[in-house]
């Protein structure tokens, strides 16, 4: 199983391969900040520190709202993601 972790605390969490972002925060606490869970807000905005090979690909929707929020290289949106391998993430600061 994948492992997610998240660089602000060092937490770890193993998640079943492809399941969201999103939906796994939501079932366990995570320190993942989520506002619409839409796309929509920026609040879920995160660049991965490592691993963003094993991110679902980035789709229209998620590219058009990422200009609205952040020119960070890299950034992605929570709410849209799928975790298909070990990634470290960072949350931006953000809105």
């Amino acid at each position: 199983m994948p492992i997610i972790t998240f660089s602000a605390d060092g937490q770890s969490f193993e998640v079943p391969e492809g399941i969201s972002l999103l939906e796994f925060s939501l079932a366990n606490e995570t320190p993942m900040r989520f506002g619409c869970t839409l796309g929509s807000c920026g609040t879920c905005c995160f660049v991965p520190e490592s691993g963003a090979e094993n991110l679902s690909e980035m789709e229209d929707e998620e590219r058009d709202a990422l200009e609205l929020h952040t020119d960070e290289e890299g950034a992605r949106l929570g709410c849209l993601v799928g975790i298909l391998g070990d990634v470290t993430i960072r949350q931006d600061d953000g809105p």
